[in-house]
């Protein structure tokens, strides 16, 4: 039998210092013109400040902030900032800071150029809504691509192979992936059941939204579910499931086990959630 010890902490993706790899694990994207998708969303969430910034509500660190505090001293504070410029004798540095349940928030500090000291900081809310409006941009593609490569062949072999009723039997089960959102917060999870007589029923919702409490405030939702019938060839450690949806469509995936209670169909990891939601 599979061992159904199940360590759901796989699917919760590594945040803070890991915030490329998040990217690329959260959408599993690894084409070129993607590529500079997710560049420009780590360019709009603050993946590239430093790690001050980056760590879960840094906002709080505008407290320790004071009127005539030297640039090297907010330096040693935040980090490297995100830009600089200068306008009108004064030096204005911007900083993303992170605060619970909005994003990263533009702050920008204003100095004295002459000798480099604080006069004045303040979130830069019309930045703030020009961000989010280019991530509910980005967002939507993204939501787009996830529904294209859910729907699309996932590459594997054919399905014309006989069905393996010990295997089956070994890898019943209910198996659930979750996957975080670095666009704004949220996610997306999916259930799959593979039921003991052959049956498959699956699940699946995302939601993504940004700017709470703001003008630019956004959400996006989608749900999804269907069954059909599966069978299975190989191994207890990789192989190839074969699905057939109510319509009639057959999806072939690779599989592979990724340890106790984890494995790969196709691209995607799950964790063992025990036993079979069947009808």
């Amino acid at each position: 039998m599979f061992h159904h010890e199940a360590h759901l902490g796989f699917f919760s993706e590594k945040t803070n210092s890991k915030c490329l790899a998040k990217l690329f694990t959260m959408k599993k994207i690894i084409h070129l013109p993607n590529l500079f998708l997710l560049l420009f969303i780590l360019l709009l969430t603050g993946c590239f400040s430093s790690q001050q910034t980056m760590k879960l509500n840094s906002i709080e660190l505008t407290n320790q902030l004071h009127t005539g505090m030297t640039y090297s001293d907010v330096e040693a504070l935040l980090g490297k900032p995100k830009s600089s410029r200068s306008s009108n004798e004064q030096l204005i540095v911007r900083w993303n800071l992170q605060e619970m349940w909005k994003g990263y928030i533009p702050y920008d500090m204003i100095f004295n150029t002459s000798d480099k000291t604080l006069i004045s900081w303040a979130e830069n809310s019309k930045a703030f809504e020009q961000q989010q409006t280019q991530l509910k941009v980005v967002a939507d593609e993204l939501e787009k691509i996830e529904q294209a490569s859910a729907a699309s062949n996932n590459g594997g072999p054919s399905a014309s192979f006989e069905n393996d009723h010990a295997l089956m039997k070994y890898f019943q089960g209910a198996y659930y992936h979750f996957s975080s959102s670095s666009v704004g917060t949220g996610g997306t999870e999916k259930e799959i059941s593979l039921c003991p007589n052959g049956n498959y029923f699956s699940s699946s919702e995302s939601g993504y939204s940004g700017g709470a409490g703001t003008s630019g405030a956004w959400g996006t939702n989608s749900q999804g579910g269907g069954g059909g019938t599966w069978k299975i060839t190989g191994s207890k450690t990789s192989g190839t499931i074969a699905m057939t949806s109510g319509s009639g469509k057959t999806t072939t995936y690779k599989f592979s086990t990724c340890g106790d209670g984890c494995i790969y169909i196709g691209s995607t990891k799950y964790g063992y959630n025990g036993d079979p939601k069947c009808r």
